[in-house]
């Protein structure tokens, strides 16, 4: 079963990355043949992407068996770049809704073959803020995309709280964290 890991963070040196190393590191040691998608990297347009790069990345997502987004939360949510990528890669450039039917079908087909979809993310503020805001990230990866997934297709959500004064045995405890939780889904 091959893996999207879908990494969302313009800095390669951020923890992010080295969070999304893990996790290939993780998926490759359990041989879930983890594909590695850089959006800064690959120069995605969040906003007028490629015709012939969103179709790329169409069908290397529907012929995943699962995929990983790993992202840092910014102001309470996904970033722009991952929700442009979603928009256009995953909805094929509307939004999915029930006004919309012929964009829903095409996304469920889309997704139709993931086993679970995991979310990997940083929060530099603390889960109790989280939980005051909302957890809108969470909500919005539960109540959109994991809609549109086979009824079989489990949905992980592993958030890294209070980065922003975390140590170094904190962020190394975190990445373990995250080896075990794929491990288990794998």
């Amino acid at each position: 079963m091959s893996t999207l890991v879908v990494l969302c963070h313009p800095v390669p040196e951020s923890f992010v990355a080295a969070v999304a190393a893990q996790v290939t590191e993780t998926l490759d040691d359990a041989g879930a043949e983890p594909q590695l998608l850089d959006l800064y990297t690959d120069g995605f347009s969040p906003t007028d992407p490629d015709a012939a790069t969103v179709a790329a990345h169409q069908e290397t997502l529907s012929a995943a068996g699962a995929l990983v987004l790993v992202y840092p939360t910014w102001w309470s949510g996904l970033p722009a770049m991952l929700t442009g990528w979603l928009e256009h890669v995953v909805a094929g450039g509307s939004t999915p809704r029930p006004g919309r039917p012929e964009t829903t079908a095409a996304s469920r087909e889309l997704l139709a073959n993931l086993r679970y979809v995991a979310a990997v993310t940083s929060h530099g503020s603390s889960k109790w803020v989280n939980a005051v805001q909302g957890e809108a990230g969470m909500h919005f990866l539960r109540r959109s995309l994991h809609l549109l997934c086979p009824a079989h297709c489990r949905l992980k959500w592993l958030a890294f709280y209070d980065s922003d004064r975390s140590s170094m045995a904190d962020r190394r405890a975190f990445l373990a964290r995250v080896d075990r939780r794929l491990r288990s889904l794998v």
